[in-house]
């Protein structure tokens, strides 16, 4: 008898379109873990507050998404209350060997009460990133103090710690109470199958969520640097645009940096429209204040890309400074301009350090290896030998 595995996770609402980097690995990693013969059943569980086109669809003979109405409001405050009780009922009526949630935020904190055999996979350190974006209102710090308190619940509660990056393991290293392993995200095929790269022109990607941790703002600095140098370079903004008022706030910091011309926002794109954008860029390129393993760079090195990218959180885990991109330290735009110079002005260079980036990618992010790695550990908890 196979292994019967419910996954709490962001998951696509429509088939092909993604949003954002947890839904990127969940679409890539539950192929690949039914694809595996110790899998009999894959229930993937998705919370959602909006419309949704079913509320069940099949994916093949062994997984089923369900779409769930989730509670809209105080989901820390009132430890998700409402969804727990909803997921109970269907924990009952599956039976699941495993409930695998897909993060260390609200869907960690249900999974965890409503299962003892419980995996997490760490997507991003939720309580530092609530820390960092906190402000001066009392309201703010009360936010950060619940999910401070619910990451600790989740990582004491939890049988199995999955961590992506060396970086987020030592940061929850004294946290976690059960098993803690390590386990990169995987890669989605059709990226590696871009590789190799052909000739580009003398542009740039960014790709994520428009939010000040990514400090896009930073980014347009160093590029408008570039462009000094680079007459003819381009910058293609690519990602969901969360917070309205600070995306006019970035688009008029393109303005006052004379980039109109230079910098197209293209806002949420669908995962072909992704894969063009990474096709068509010479480099892939970020600024973040703070990162754990960004899906974007695992993608663009699968294409065969090479990357710019500050030097923060699990980057340094990813990018080999000289061999497959550049690495420079945080806010340091003048570094990030003259790497983004040196790959705008040598396409050979740029095709080198890709075909680098992607043997690493092959070696670490392959959908395969990971699900069977991910498989081990499901056997492991469950008891179950392979068959």
């Amino acid at each position: 008898m196979g292994l019967n595995v419910v996954m709490i996770a962001t998951y696509p609402l429509e088939p092909g379109r993604i949003v954002g980097g947890i839904e990127s690995v969940t679409s890539t990693l539950v192929p690949a873990l039914a694809a595996r013969d110790e899998i009999d059943k894959l229930t993937v569980l998705r919370f959602h507050t909006g419309e949704v086109p079913v509320h069940t669809r099949r994916e093949g003979p062994k997984v089923e998404v369900r779409y769930l109405r989730g509670q809209r409001r105080l989901g820390v405050a009132s430890r998700s209350f409402l969804d727990v009780r909803q997921i109970r009922r269907i924990i009952a009526e599956l039976a699941p060997d495993i409930v695998h949630a897909q993060e260390i935020g609200l869907r960690g904190d249900i999974a965890t009460q409503v299962s003892p055999n419980t995996i997490v996979t760490v997507h991003g350190l939720v309580h530092l990133e609530t820390k960092l974006q906190a402000r001066a209102s009392i309201k703010e710090w009360i936010r950060y103090y619940l999910v401070a308190g619910m990451v600790r619940r989740i990582l004491r509660r939890a049988k199995v710690v999955i961590s992506i990056s060396d970086y987020d393991a030592k940061a929850l290293a004294g946290l976690v109470h059960g098993m803690h392993v390590s386990i990169p995200n995987p890669t989605a095929p059709e990226f590696f199958a871009l590789a190799p790269s052909a000739t580009t022109g003398q542009r740039l990607l960014f790709a994520g969520v428009l939010s000040p941790r990514k400090n896009p703002e930073g980014l347009l600095t160093a590029f408008s640097l570039a462009v000094q140098q680079v007459p003819q370079a381009r910058l293609i903004v690519v990602g969901p645009q969360p917070d309205s008022e600070y995306a006019c706030a970035v688009r008029e910091h393109t303005t006052t940096l004379g980039l109109d011309q230079h910098v197209e926002f293209i806002g949420m794109v669908d995962n072909e429209r992704l894969r063009e954008e990474i096709a068509q860029a010479r480099a892939v390129v970020l600024f973040s204040h703070e990162e754990t393993s960004p899906t974007i760079l695992a993608q663009a090195m699968a294409a065969g890309k090479p990357v710019i990218s500050s030097r923060v959180g699990g980057v340094a885990e990813m990018v080999v400074d000289g061999e497959n991109g550049y690495l420079v330290e945080p806010n340091d735009a003048p570094a990030l301009a003259a790497h983004m110079v040196t790959l705008l002005e040598n396409q050979d260079l740029a095709l080198d350090l890709g075909k680098r980036g992607h043997i690493i990618a092959r070696d670490k992010f392959d959908p395969d290896a990971v699900a069977r790695r991910t498989i081990e550990t499901y056997l492991q908890i469950a008891g179950k030998e392979t068959p």
